[in-house]
Formats: structure tokens, C-alpha cells, sequence
């Protein structure tokens, strides 16, 4: 193996037991300036998800609620239905 072959790093994580490192930790040591960037890209996306996430549950509610107004539309007007009286009932229902 000449020297234009060898690997230039060793990754001394696999031999100690640690996880490799990721992309997104080698880019933070290399530049720590981006640091802030980094932070406020991934707090953009995190609230754009937040914002997706209650978009599409505010969206479900209403269809479920409109959904349910139809079906309750097209049910047929509820019928009158009297309980008949026990001789030991004693309770005065005027109502």
C-alpha cells in the first residue's frame, strides 16, 4: 500500500467502543463560527414542522366536526320514547 492510499484519518471511535462521529459534529469542529447558523437553521425547521404539525391537526378537527355535522343531517329527526311507569316508582316525573 503506497502513501496516496492510506487513509489520512483513523477512526480511533471504532476501536475505543465510542460511536463514529457524525457529519454534523465533524462540520461543527472543523467550523465552530457556524455554530449560530446551524442553530437557528435547525430552529427554522423545527418550528416550520411545529407549524405543519398543528396546521394539519386544526385541518383534521374540522373535517371531523363537519363530517359529523353531515351524517348528523341526514339521520332522521329522533323519535319520542316513554319509559313506562313501575308500581314502585315513586319519583314524581313532571317534566
Amino acid at each position: 500500500m503506497t502513501d496516496a492510499e492510506k487513509p489520512t484519518t483513523t477512526n480511533k471511535a471504532s476501536v475505543s467502543g465510542e460511536p463514529k462521529r457524525s457529519r454534523l459534529r465533524q462540520i461543527l469542529d472543523e467550523r465552530p463560527e457556524a455554530r449560530p447558523r446551524l442553530g437557528k437553521a435547525v430552529a427554522a425547521l423545527l418550528g416550520t414542522t411545529l407549524v405543519a404539525f398543528v396546521a394539519l391537526s386544526v385541518l383534521l378537527i374540522w373535517h371531523l366536526v363537519r363530517r359529523a355535522r353531515l351524517i348528523r343531517e341526514r339521520l332522521n329527526p329522533p323519535r319520542v320514547v316513554e319509559l313506562p311507569e313501575f308500581p314502585g316508582d315513586k319519583v314524581d316525573r313532571q317534566s
